[in-house]
């Protein structure tokens, strides 16, 4: 084979397989609508609404196999987000614009107290303000972010709404876009001005008073808290692209990096402590790091959607949705973990490396019916063993090897695992090969 050939080979396979893997990760299901959907709330695997354009408010309680609207009587306005407590208790914000209320421009507040069967609107009763995100800490407990109201705080269940206050003349008005809390004393808030700065708000007494630091040129959409000294925040600008923020000290110091790729990031969520993905919404694309938001790869989402919002409620179902209507949900077999790790196998399998491309670790699993001999083997688009990763004796198990390309170049792989049997009665061999790719 010349060496023309083995390139384009190479290209071949390498364009095909990013194709390919681009969508593996995120599977589009049945939805209700064709409108806009701009944010999702699940309080569990199974139960979990969506909201967007034209009062649109959708509900699942089987993991988004099927999906219910539910009647809003604000049909002429855009819900820009969704918050459950819990079943019964859900909030979502409107923003009233229209022109045949040119009485009242402001936030619509909805409200339910049976899981959104019956839902109940009212004006925010201060004109001109517009909230763009409402969390709860508990039934009483409440705070709603938007512009040029920062922040305020409700202490009897949103009947009353108070105005926060801010150690800051400087941010006053700057617009906040998310909340995440660590507990009911301490909490951040994200924000900020496209070209003039990203803000985040932070309170360690209960939302009683919050400080203001700007940590970046562009807005912070999202957050993500590790602990309540390391928080991420993302977001970013129509021009410079999607930008991150970190602290490992509290909010004392930020670090901001310009990722160099097209698109805001709008929301953030994670699966794992290490897993997290964020949507760049218009951009049609995801990012998502495997090292907790110290390095970013990006893919494409499955059939060019474009998503605005994202979350996880544990390792194995994430859900996210976005313009038309889309729906997406987390394909639970890129993971390749069986559900139950203390059955044993019924048969050898060699699972898809995750992740899958990968820079420049994957992990790779396999599972065993019987004790045997094993031969992990990593090969070239060539055919040539460039390692050996296992040459042992196994006993009848699920295994879970990670495995560093650090000293191999940028390609296409083949990982071949080889199981022979010990039983000399009926000895048995068997031979099952997986593709990867790895991208420097």
């Amino acid at each position: 084979m010349t060496k023309l050939k083995q390139i384009l080979i190479f290209i071949i396979l390498f364009t095909a397989s990013v194709n390919a893997y681009s969508v593996d990760y995120w599977l589009q299901l049945t939805s209700p609508t064709t409108r806009f959907l701009r944010s999702v709330t699940f309080l569990d695997s199974l139960n979990g609404w969506a909201a967007g354009d034209s009062g649109t408010i959708i509900h699942t309680s089987n993991g988004g196999l099927s999906w219910v609207v539910q009647p809003t009587d604000i049909e002429e306005h855009h819900i820009g987000c969704i918050f459950f407590l819990n079943e019964n208790l859900g909030w979502a914000l409107a923003w009233d614009i229209s022109w045949d209320t040119i009485s009242y421009y402001g936030t619509i507040v909805l409200n339910t107290t049976n899981g959104g069967v019956n839902w109940t609107s009212e004006r925010y009763p201060e004109n001109d303000v517009f909230f763009n995100t409402i969390i709860f800490l508990d039934s009483l407990t409440g705070y709603m972010g938007g512009v040029p109201v920062n922040l305020v705080k409700t202490t009897d269940g949103g009947a009353n709404w108070a105005l926060c206050n801010i150690d800051s003349v400087i941010f006053a008005g700057f617009p906040v876009a998310s909340f995440s809390f660590y507990n009911s004393r301490i909490g951040y808030a994200s924000g900020g001005y496209i070209d003039i700065a990203g803000v985040i708000f932070k309170t360690t007494n209960y939302g009683e008073f919050w400080t203001a630091k700007a940590v970046g040129p562009e807005p912070v959409n999202g957050m993500m808290l590790f602990d309540s000294l390391r928080v991420l925040g993302v977001g970013g600008d129509y021009e410079y692209g999607t930008g991150i923020v970190r602290t490992t000290n509290g909010g004392t110091n930020w670090e901001y990096e310009n990722l160099q790729i097209f698109g805001i990031a709008f929301s953030v969520a994670f699966r794992t402590h290490a897993e997290g993905w964020a949507p760049l919404g218009f951009a049609q694309k995801w990012i998502y790091t495997l090292d907790s938001g110290k390095s970013w790869l990006n893919i494409d989402t499955p059939d060019s959607s474009m998503i605005y919002d994202v979350i996880f409620t544990d390792k194995r179902n994430g859900f996210a949705v976005g313009e038309d209507g889309v729906i997406l949900k987390y394909n639970q077999s890129a993971i390749n973990v069986p559900n139950n790790q203390n059955i044993l196998p019924v048969e050898n399998t060699l699972y898809q490396n995750y992740p899958n491309p990968f820079n420049p670790s994957t992990v790779i699993r396999y599972s065993l019916s019987q004790t045997s001999y094993v031969a992990l083997k990593i090969y070239d688009l060539l055919g040539r063993e460039v390692m050996t990763v296992v040459n042992d004796v196994q006993r009848a198990d699920n295994y879970s090897i990670n495995f560093s390309g650090s000293t191999l170049p940028s390609g296409v792989y083949f990982y071949r695992l080889l199981t022979r049997t010990l039983n000399s009665k009926d000895t048995k061999e068997s031979v099952i090969t997986r593709k990867m790719l790895m991208i420097k």
